[in-house]
């Protein structure tokens, strides 16, 4: 409502519909606060970990006495496995760049609740903000599980043909 003039009741009617609104996004930015830091932990955790465990175990078969066959599967899998890293890390930052972005529009949206020259409506369509890095965030953290997961298969195929 953006009359300027409201009649008492609709004047209520319209402070009880914004104090709802503004609790409402209120638990929602607190949920995308919380989605944001148990992304980057979860996510990164386990990309890292297993590209990392990957990268040292290959760099301890290639330093051992068995080579893997082919020549060129030791450093393939190792730079597979690096990039794994790399993009996990990557993906960790874009992510919480991404959930920052989402809060801060919500936040936005907060205000403009109280705000009587806006109307409320469209106020809980989904945040625009941080959507592009979310999604090449996405891509990255998919990128990084493919190749770590294609250098843990190699390295096993190799492993079970010698």
């Amino acid at each position: 409502m953006t009359t300027k003039n409201p009649q008492p009741d609709e004047y209520a009617k319209e402070i009880a519909h914004r104090r709802e609104v503004r609790e409402l996004l209120t638990e929602w930015w607190e949920r995308l606060n919380l989605l944001s830091s148990t992304w980057d932990l979860e996510t990164g955790k386990h990309l890292v970990v297993l590209s990392a465990a990957g990268f040292a175990g290959v760099s301890t078969l290639l330093a051992g006495n068995k080579p893997l066959t082919p020549q060129w599967l030791g450093p393939a899998t190792l730079l597979g496995y690096g990039f794994a890293v790399l993009l996990a890390v990557v993906n960790m930052y874009l992510a919480a760049i991404s959930f920052h972005r989402m809060a801060n529009e919500i936040k936005g949206r907060i205000a403009l609740a109280g705000d009587w020259s806006e109307s409320t409506a469209g106020i809980f369509d989904r945040p625009k903000a941080g959507r592009r890095l979310n999604i090449a965030g996405q891509v990255c953290g998919w990128i990084s599980a493919v190749l770590a997961t294609g250098s843990t298969v190699a390295v096993g195929i190799s492993l079970v043909s010698i």
